[in-house]
């Protein structure tokens, strides 16, 4: 009974630590709970509920009012951030008679370096949420599901979604279990990634379902830039074949 309690009163405190305000000794406490947290690391009042583990490397943000709950890790690289009211959730991975997890993702969020989760996105992270380093989620209300009923066998298809490196994903978004964004690719507003779709990288990809529209190159200026000032240039975003709308 003592050691089924110890995991219940760490999560408690984590919960109760992490609606405090971005300070030093909230980085402290988070660390002697068995956190792994960077002492350059600003992390917002946030709503953490059932998180075992957080590994937040250098230069990482997360903004104000995130919810965070039910999940075994979450993740972030080198200056990687998130914005603000997003919530990240991993019941799904918590379905009873699951196969083995034999990748390790379930119920994690795990984010690359330099990385960005913007803001009001529904992340389900059950099956696990990979986005590997330099990758967007940009604008609001992308919606992301690692679990869905299975119509041919009955029960439930829970896979991972990724975002391979480069990729971007655009505002209002839907992905479903097994979605792979490929390498550099661009996925387009208001666009549905199907069950286990995959889209290759290096092109532009738009619809419901989303189809390949063209080419496109993502300028290495749009990954490396400080903070997002200056002037963008012209070919941040370029359409390089098919006759396409340029981003410019």
């Amino acid at each position: 009974m003592k050691r089924r309690s110890v995991p219940r009163v760490r999560h408690r405190l984590t919960t109760l630590i992490c609606l405090l305000p971005p300070s030093g000794f909230k980085t402290k406490v988070l660390n002697w709970l068995g956190h792994q947290i960077h002492p350059t690391v600003r992390m917002g009042i946030c709503w953490v509920q059932h998180v075992d583990r957080f590994e937040l490397a250098e230069g990482v943000t997360i903004g104000h009012f995130n919810a965070f709950r039910n999940l075994a890790k979450v993740h972030m690289g080198i200056g990687s951030r998130i914005r603000i009211f997003n919530w990240i959730l991993g019941g799904s991975g918590l379905e009873p008679g699951l196969p083995p997890d034999e990748r390790g993702l379930r119920r994690t969020l795990q984010v690359g370096d330099h990385a960005h989760i913007i803001s009001f996105h529904f992340l389900d992270c059950g099956g696990g949420l990979l986005m590997e380093d330099d990758t967007w989620m940009t604008g609001i209300r992308s919606t992301v599901l690692s679990h869905a009923f299975d119509p041919h066998e009955g029960g439930m298809i829970l896979e991972p979604v990724e975002i391979r490196q480069g990729a971007v994903v655009s505002t209002s978004c839907t992905m479903l279990p097994g979605a792979v964004v490929g390498e550099g690719a661009l996925l387009a507003a208001g666009s549905t990634l199907w069950t286990r779709q995959e889209l290759k990288g290096g092109n532009l990809y738009g619809g419901v379902p989303a189809r390949r529209l063209g080419s496109i190159e993502i300028s290495d200026w749009v990954y490396n830039r400080r903070r997002y000032g200056g002037d963008r240039p012209s070919d941040s975003f370029r359409q390089i074949d098919d006759g396409g709308p340029r981003h410019d």
